[in-house]
């Protein structure tokens, strides 16, 4: 008799299965399986998988090649994860917006080790307070945040991503062994490197249960990021804010660059929308036109 179980971690031609009962084992891949990621649902005997089930979303990037690259499926919250050490990349926070935007799910923004920068939430929230997003300023050094970020992640699955060196796996840890549900073996994490840049520890998405069918999913740093866009709509539901505004242009195919009547470059010199939200509008379409 067949039975579901969730994709835990893909391993190249393995992967780590999650069963209803909470045991985890590992299964290899047979070629009629597929594509399969964290988070996948599956029928398996418990040898193989059977099948995999249809996905509700899948979290899904561009790598340096423009090949499509699937991190995580089935996600609820979208935690991007920013901090003092190293700095954000330019519109790295833009770029994740976009994608989680396109899943749809829930986007959440983390300032981590904010004890290094207590005003680095505040300044966040400067920059995407009109999307309704608020940083919450966590420290797995000193303990501040984590009961909240456990409280807001209760009842989904809550996906961590950002750059390498940010403290993604550290945090997961640490929330883990708050829950008394430490992780099977400890997650590995790693000092930032001389050139200040994160050194890839986290090598696969990896999905952690949690009690009342939650789940913290850890995935890989990256240096920068380049959502799917299949077309003009899903850059236009990326940038909600900007979509709102150009519905006020004078033109239909507004560039908001120097049109006259560009009510989105109105309300960027009015103050009402920060500059930096339409030069990462730019520079995506942009990059969209060019692969087309």
């Amino acid at each position: 008799m067949p039975a579901r179980a969730r994709v835990a971690a893909r391993l190249n031609q393995r992967a780590d299965l999650l069963d209803e009962d909470g045991h985890l084992h590992r299964v290899q891949l047979q070629r009629r399986t597929g594509d399969l990621v964290c988070g996948d649902r599956v029928e398996t005997d418990g040898h193989r998988i059977l099948r995999r089930e249809p996905r509700r979303n899948a979290l899904v990037r561009r790598d340096g090649y423009g090949r499509r690259k699937t991190i995580a499926a089935g996600v609820d919250r979208v935690w991007i994860v920013v901090a003092p050490e190293p700095a954000p990349a330019r519109f790295l926070i833009d770029r994740f917006l976009v994608a989680i935007h396109n899943l749809p799910a829930e986007p959440r923004l983390l300032f981590n080790k904010c004890e290094l920068d207590p005003g680095g939430a505040r300044r966040l929230d400067r920059q995407y307070g009109h999307l309704g997003l608020h940083a919450l300023p966590v420290s797995v050094h000193e303990g501040t945040g984590l009961d909240a970020l456990a409280a807001a992640a209760e009842g989904g699955s809550n996906i961590l991503v950002g750059q390498s060196g940010t403290g993604k796996s550290s945090l997961i840890d640490a929330l883990l062994r708050r829950a008394g549900n430490a992780p099977d073996q400890a997650l590995q994490t790693a000092t930032l490197g001389q050139t200040g840049e994160g050194r890839h520890t986290t090598t696969t998405a990896r999905w952690y249960p949690l009690a009342g069918n939650g789940a913290w999913i850890d995935s890989p740093g990256v240096r920068d990021f380049t959502p799917e866009l299949d077309d003009a709509d899903a850059l236009e539901r990326g940038f909600p804010d900007i979509a709102e505004r150009a519905r006020e242009c004078r033109f239909r195919d507004c560039r908001h660059a120097a049109e006259p009547g560009c009510a989105v470059g109105a309300a960027v010199a009015a103050c009402e929308l920060p500059r930096e939200r339409l030069e990462a509008w730019q520079e995506l379409r942009a990059e969209t036109r060019r692969r087309d």
